[in-house]
């Protein structure tokens, strides 16, 4: 499922835009989840409200608040989310590499556009989906980088993800959440915990020292393990630094 929101404040071409969209989306056989708002202010409350989107296309001259305002917001909020432009104007086009956007299409040529740049969003995406880990609920959908994440912990029924700046939770078995992680960076040191190879700083005794300072206990049938797989990695980042 991909989360997509269109902000443009002519609603003939707001509607135009999510038709081409669906409809190219449909012939992949794609799902997608497109959200369209004439007034740019409650797109940004959404993203306030921690609401993630995969792709914003934004039109940038919008009265209440244009296209290269509402990007410089989005992005101090959202890393990931993909911002493609709309735009009359190509002397606009440099407003785009102070937030990073993906792309822009010119109006007059959505409908020769869209294709080219729905594919290579889309080969993108694939490619960033193996770098998050995804919360999907029925009210609640979140990408949180692996880089992010110090370590999870499970909690009654719950498991903690334990991040740079905060905490998160899910409903769901640690082993499950191990399941969905890339294998190669994340690694259950014991039964209720699993620590991020990145954020590993050394290994103490039986205790595995964490970026953040904290210390947490190996349990005597992965001690080896995370022994091996500690050296593993710090051996192929010192391998991929001197490549």
């Amino acid at each position: 499922m991909i989360r997509i929101c269109l902000a443009d404040d002519e609603a003939e071409f707001l509607a135009l835009m999510k038709g081409l969209l669906e409809n190219y989306l449909a012939e992949k056989a794609v799902l997608c989840e497109i959200d369209a708002y004439e007034n740019p202010e409650p797109l940004y409350w959404e993203f306030l409200e921690k609401r993630e989107y995969d792709i914003c296309f934004l039109d940038i001259e919008m009265p209440q608040m244009d296209g290269r305002e509402l990007a410089e917001k989005i992005r101090k909020l959202s890393d990931s989310t993909n911002i493609v432009f709309l735009t009359s104007h190509k002397e606009f086009i440099k407003a785009g590499y102070r937030v990073r956007a993906f792309d822009f299409i010119t109006k007059d040529m959505v409908r020769e556009e869209i294709p080219d740049v729905l594919d290579r969003l889309l080969q993108k995406l694939e490619r960033d989906e193996k770098k998050f880990y995804t919360i999907r609920t029925h009210s609640r959908y979140e990408k949180i980088p692996y880089h992010d994440i110090i370590c999870i912990y499970k909690q009654n029924q719950n498991v903690r993800f334990v991040l740079k700046a905060e905490e998160k939770q899910e409903r769901k078995a640690i082993r499950k959440v191990l399941e969905e992680l890339d294998g190669n960076g994340f690694l259950l040191v014991e039964r209720g915990c699993i620590v991020n190879l990145e954020h590993t700083d050394r290994i103490n005794a039986r205790q595995v020292i964490l970026s953040n300072g904290s210390a947490l206990t190996i349990s005597k049938e992965h001690i080896q393990e995370v022994r091996e797989r500690l050296g593993m990695y710090c051996a192929n980042q010192a391998a991929d630094r001197q490549g």
